[in-house]
């Protein structure tokens, strides 16, 4: 009953979002922002929940909540802004109000630049739906986006597209399956595209890929890197820090690994070694970054931090869990 209500109340709101946008004055969306940096960590049922779950992996402090909210606020402004606007400098400006591009970007304008496609993973950071943009004029492009059945959210995506001018994958999962899936993101890879996928939404024990975060083993979609191994193309991961109202892109990898045998098993085992580089780095974000991570209050992660067997493992040793190295040179940042 609660899941129906929910997806109801999200409908809605996305119905609404698509048909008021166009309609409003160019303050209204960082209005809301303000609004919801306020009010937000006051709110009785979502503030408790981002709260335990931040405290589940030990980085929750009242200032984290606080501005997680702000960047809730700066998030669903910057959507509003994504469906209010039609394609020009307008848009574009806004999105290059809100972030930087860090130079350890141009390790992956490098890559785009020879012509043989890369694979880059990305968290969801808050206000991902602007900050792609400015990405997308440095370096083109391609996203996969899980489909959405419902046409609102699909329209809604549809004018983001047109908007960012990011290029983008989406299909049914009945147009082929995963494998037909992983074929056409193999396609966009190998005409020579950067093609962004984020894989940080926990699976089911038997539907994911373990690896080590804060001390337990989870399961991440393997997609992106089956599909790096496959295509032998390099493999990033995009994140980001807070730079007072701004937001700072910066760049790991290439992932480095050594050459390894031929076969399922050896394909396997490098499969899990780059899903467990991400979970890594994703782990290191959110200690460095809490704020600014959107998924705190996501249902699959409630239920990873509250320890749900379905999609959680056994505890592990914290002194087994591999860092991803040091960020990238942010001389000034703080």
């Amino acid at each position: 009953m609660l899941r129906r209500v929910r997806q109801w109340l999200v409908a809605r709101t996305t119905d609404l979002a698509v048909r008021a946008a166009p309609h409003l004055h160019a303050r209204a969306p960082d209005r809301l922002a303000a609004w919801l940096a306020r009010w937000g960590p006051r709110l009785p049922f979502i503030a408790r929940l981002i709260a335990d779950n931040m405290r589940a992996v030990g980085v929750y402090s009242p200032t984290v909540l606080r501005a997680h909210f702000a960047q809730l606020g700066a998030h669903f402004a910057g959507a509003l802004h994504a469906l209010r606007c039609e394609p020009g400098p307008e848009f574009a400006r806004i999105a290059a109000d809100g972030v930087e591009l860090d130079d350890s970007l141009d390790r992956l304008r490098t890559a785009a630049a020879q012509g043989h496609g890369a694979v880059l993973m990305q968290p969801h950071i808050t206000n991902y739906l602007l900050n792609t943009t400015p990405l997308n004029e440095a370096i083109p492009l391609t996203a996969y986006l899980r489909h959405s059945k419902d046409p609102r959210r699909h329209a809604a995506k549809e004018h983001w597209q047109r908007v960012s001018g990011v290029a983008w994958i989406s299909e049914p999962r009945t147009a082929g399956g995963a494998l037909g899936r992983l074929a056409r993101m193999a396609e966009a890879v190998g005409a020579g595209r950067v093609l962004v996928i984020t894989p940080d939404l926990p699976q089911k024990r038997e539907d994911g890929t373990p690896a080590r975060f804060f001390g337990r083993e989870i399961y991440l979609p393997a997609g992106p890197a089956l599909l790096a191994v496959r295509t032998g193309a390099p493999l990033f991961v995009l994140l980001a820090r807070a730079q007072g109202p701004r937001q700072r892109l910066l760049l790991h990898g290439p992932f480095a690994d050594e050459p390894g045998g031929t076969g399922r098993d050896a394909r396997r085992a490098a499969v899990q070694r780059r899903v467990q580089w991400f979970a890594t780095c994703l782990e290191e974000f959110l200690r460095d970054q809490p704020a600014l991570w959107y998924l705190w209050g996501d249902k699959r992660w409630t239920r990873v931090f509250r320890g749900d067997p379905r999609y959680v493992g056994a505890r592990s040793s914290p002194k087994a869990v591999p860092r991803a190295g040091p960020m990238p040179d942010t001389q000034g940042v703080r």
